[in-house]
């Protein structure tokens, strides 16, 4: 079989998972999941939801053990999907979750603040625009990185922080937004310190939940930027926005939502909330873009860059 990249193994297997093909995905999943070891937490849970998915419950309790004996562990909170609803109320499913979670808080006071920095060419003034770039839940500092490659070719200094609040090894999410908001304080800090950044070039920008983070850290005004990007967009509950949005009209954002993204009812309450407080956003929409970035993102992102610094007429 031909080899495949961990994108296209993951497009693959959401493909068929989308098609309640799980016998199929399980199957992929097994034959390429050794091509990726560093992926072994993330492909292991896809084994688990996948197999209870197939009435395989004793295999569940299998793969979750030796997931576990091999040094791999996951927040109980992943725990919650529906996709294992066939193992849920197993003693020893119940059981196997608490050695997780026993295993997570021990890993969590472990983490440590990380980052990528695409640096571009120095500009003639000196002072680097900055693009602060927020991974999804579930990603790090690597995930999405390619997208923004785009932005460093245009003169932007990208920083792709990743959260300090982990859902399972190599895997990172933005729930509590005050521990967020304090890393991205520290990773603004950290860059202001190395770089001299514009001022009035700052964006903070994101895919899914770290598109949420973005939109709450702008309009919260503790890191001063100009706008936002959002991508997915993803917020739990968008009233967590309504205390900030007041004070926020100086602020532009740019949306790119796709039609048939799961997630889109939660981007139009955000919308809503900026249209109530008049803060200006634009957004285009991809009517068959699920939740994932559009293919044409350097095109996305030219368009996003030149409507939130376009002064109002």
């Amino acid at each position: 079989m031909e080899s495949m990249t961990f994108r296209e193994l993951t497009d693959a297997m959401v493909a068929l998972y989308t098609e309640r093909k799980y016998a199929e995905a399980l199957q992929l999943v097994e034959q390429n999941a050794d091509q990726f070891p560093e992926q072994s937490a993330r492909t292991t849970f896809w084994k688990m939801c996948l197999l209870s998915l197939c009435g395989r419950p004793d295999d569940v309790l299998f793969v979750f053990q030796e997931g576990l004996d091999s040094g791999l562990w996951w927040a109980k909170i992943q725990f919650v999907d529906p996709d294992l609803d066939a193992v849920r109320d197993l003693p020893e499913f119940k059981r196997l979750v608490e050695v997780s979670q026993e295993k997570y808080e021990e890993a969590r006071t472990h983490i440590e603040r990380d980052q990528v920095i695409l640096l571009p060419d120095e500009p003639a003034s000196g002072m680097y625009p900055l693009l602060i770039a927020l991974h999804g839940r579930n990603g790090n500092k690597e995930t999405n990185l390619e997208f923004w490659e785009v932005a460093r070719q245009r003169g932007w200094l990208v920083v792709s922080p990743q959260s300090t609040q982990p859902l399972f090894s190599g895997s990172y999410c933005w729930d509590d937004p005050k521990i967020g908001m304090a890393d991205l304080l520290f990773y603004h800090g950290q860059v202001s310190k190395q770089y001299q950044i514009d001022p009035q070039r700052v964006i903070i920008a994101g895919f899914s939940q770290g598109s949420g983070m973005a939109i709450y850290t702008v309009l919260s005004r503790k890191i001063s930027a100009r706008g936002f990007i959002g991508i997915g967009t993803f917020i739990a509950e968008p009233d967590s926005l309504l205390p900030l949005a007041g004070e926020a009209q100086s602020v532009r954002g740019y949306f790119i939502t796709g039609g048939k993204d799961h997630t889109l009812d939660k981007a139009q309450a955000i919308q809503r909330i900026l249209k109530e407080n008049n803060i200006q956003f634009g957004e285009e929409v991809h009517p068959d873009l699920g939740h994932e970035f559009p293919t044409d993102f350097e095109r996305s992102f030219e368009k996003a860059i030149d409507f939130i610094f376009t002064e109002q007429e």
